[in-house]
């Protein structure tokens, strides 16, 4: 997978309204599923789901205590964005390679 592919890829889990609040929360303090789905008011199996897309693409951390996972951001979401585009920019002009 080239670069582009894989920002797309990660871009495209960002731009899910759901998954987009998740990131908000997660922004502000850890959090475990259970806090997740009421501050979303939704059911914890919905929230799990999201959360797993978001683990697969490296966008949270899961650490787990006892029988229960608590969720935080495994990077600044803002440098990231910024990061990406910024090397988008460079390489528009090569044929869509990177």
């Amino acid at each position: 997978m080239t670069h582009i592919q894989r920002s797309a890829q990660r871009f495209q889990v960002l731009a899910d309204p759901i998954r987009l609040k998740i990131v908000l929360l997660l922004g502000e303090r850890e959090m475990c599923v259970g806090e997740l789905a009421q501050c979303l008011g939704m059911p914890q199996p919905k929230v799990s789901y999201h959360l797993k897309r978001m683990l697969e693409e490296g966008l949270i951390h899961r650490r787990t205590e006892h029988t229960w996972c608590y969720y935080s951001l495994s990077t600044d979401v803002r440098t990231w964005v910024n990061r990406e585009v910024d090397y988008l920019l460079k390489v528009k002009g090569t044929s869509g390679r990177g």
